[in-house]
């Protein structure tokens, strides 16, 4: 049970790292739309559902990356510093 929580709260910590670096993009956004255009929000729940969706996969996709592809990378530059290829890096 204790996994399970830990998992949870590290999905939780990832999730709202992920509208941190989002919510730029979707202030910018807002501004335009309200401010500039002078337009209401169309759709809000379509909006809302769209945005969670985004931050859901941007989430995803990072965790995928730190799990399967970053660890490569290390190990691959760990691997042309012990040879000194320099020309590779």
């Amino acid at each position: 049970m204790h996994a399970v929580k830990r998992a949870l709260r590290t999905l939780g910590k990832s999730m709202l790292g992920s509208l941190r670096d989002l919510s730029p993009i979707i202030l910018v956004i807002m501004f335009f739309q309200l401010v500039v255009l002078q337009q209401p929000l169309p759709n809000t729940v379509d909006l809302l559902i769209g945005t969670l969706l985004v931050v859901s996969g941007l989430t995803f996709f990072i965790y995928g990356l730190e799990m399967g592809l970053f660890p490569i990378g290390e190990t691959m530059a760990h691997a042309f510093a012990r040879k000194g290829s320099v020309v590779w890096l």
